[in-house]
């Protein structure tokens, strides 16, 4: 059973990666079945119904959940969930993140554990489950598992989609003391107490968590990988200008600046360079306007999974904007297998030796800057352009793609599963 929160017609990264291990698993003689949360309670940032469609052969309950995070969209003019980010622009967001860190531990989904973990107790008792899996963020749903564990004789595996107390918004709000303490042991319990851990990033993170605990724990990592089959349905369609395409959560909290640096040294605008900026997903407005002034901009908001595939194999430069204080531990986009997938040369902002870095050299025509590498960005996007402007520009696919496709990664989680 597959304890997630956060399960279509939920969109993005986190719903993608249980949706289509759960597509999978049953190649590998596991069938799975889903507990998460009825979308009418939900607290969701983003729809993808054809996600939901996806999903709809797979077993799943949905139970009632009592959601403070509603309320936030009430007092907001655009009405939007927070997505990766935590707020912090008014006087008014502070008091909202100082109220939602301070006071619901871990996390303000919290309010969905108790029914979740009575449903999850029939479920096992009804149908003999003998596994259990639990997916953060939200990091709270593991608090689902640690329970299920202490009363039943099911193995249970953890997944950190995301680090919990290493997450980089915590370190720009005030917590009182006792509270990360409290946090801290939460994370611990369930360090300690799940038969294994896996995370989307590897040995960096994986001893921050070792060296946490006192217990042997096994640590794995699966990465977001990509679907073969979707990609495959996708032609790849490029436009007579130079496409640069993003795609994903671009905030103040991302190091975007110094591509909006090194494009306003080209200024494709003002030179005539025939050169445009696709983005699409959760992007504050105020960025978009930042880049407009330098390069026709243009945002198309949240996409559906098809969608995005498409604008992406549409690209000729696709551009991954890392969070800042992220270097310890690394965090990789769920989006960057995928961008690999695509054949498309791909610019990395991350700070260097991270394993985003690794994994962009799979692809010989991409290369990673870090925030402070102007000159080295700007040289990189004008020879992208001249060799599309010479009609050079050509698709290279890595030749070990299909490692990190998603049948394969669900292989290897089925190999874990059967491990523990």
């Amino acid at each position: 059973m597959i304890i997630t929160y956060y399960w279509p017609p939920a969109g993005g990264s986190g719903v993608q990666r249980w949706m289509y291990f759960s597509k999978y698993l049953s190649q590998f003689n596991f069938q799975p079945i889903i507990l998460s949360v009825n979308p009418s309670y939900a607290s969701y940032s983003s729809i993808d119904k054809i996600l939901e469609n996806e999903a709809s052969n797979i077993e799943s309950y949905k139970t009632f959940s009592l959601e403070p995070l509603k309320f936030y969209s009430l007092f907001k003019s655009n009405r939007i969930i927070p997505q990766s980010v935590i707020p912090k622009k008014t006087l008014f967001d502070n008091f909202l993140a100082f109220i939602r860190l301070n006071f619901f531990i871990p996390d303000a989904r919290i309010g969905w554990n108790p029914f979740a973990l009575k449903k999850a107790l029939k479920i096992i008792r009804d149908q003999k489950i003998k596994y259990i899996i639990t997916t953060g963020p939200p990091h709270s749903t593991h608090l689902i598992g640690l329970k299920v564990k202490n009363i039943t004789e099911v193995k249970w595996l953890a997944d950190f989609r995301d680090p919990w107390q290493e997450i980089f918004y915590l370190k720009n709000f005030f917590r009182f003391n006792y509270i990360k303490k409290l946090d801290l042991r939460l994370e611990k319990k369930v360090l300690s107490s799940a038969n294994a851990i896996i995370t989307t990033v590897g040995e960096k993170y994986h001893n921050i968590l070792k060296n946490k605990i006192l217990v042997n724990q096994n640590f794995f990592s699966i990465y977001n990988g990509y679907d073969k089959k979707e990609f495959d349905k996708v032609k790849s369609t490029r436009p007579d200008y130079f496409n640069i395409v993003f795609t994903g959560v671009l905030s103040e909290n991302n190091n975007y600046e110094i591509f909006l640096k090194a494009i306003k040294t080209l200024d494709p605008i003002k030179n005539n360079l025939n050169i445009k900026f696709n983005l699409a997903g959760n992007v504050e407005k105020d960025i978009i306007d930042s880049f407009s002034n330098f390069v026709k901009t243009k945002s198309a908001g949240y996409l559906s999974h098809n969608e995005a595939i498409s604008l992406m194999k549409s690209s000729h430069l696709l551009v991954n904007f890392n969070y800042h204080g992220t270097n310890k531990p690394d965090m990789i986009s769920g989006k960057l297998i995928e961008y690999l997938a695509t054949g498309s040369p791909i610019i990395n902002i991350s700070h260097t030796n991270s394993e985003s870095e690794s994994l962009i050299s799979l692809s010989e025509d991409s290369v990673t800057a870090s925030q402070h590498d102007l000159d080295k960005i700007v040289s990189y996007i004008s020879k992208r352009y001249i060799n599309w402007f010479k009609g050079e520009f050509k698709e290279k696919i890595p030749n070990n793609i299909d490692e990190y496709s998603r049948l394969n990664l669900t292989k290897r989680l089925a190999s874990i599963l059967r491990e523990i």
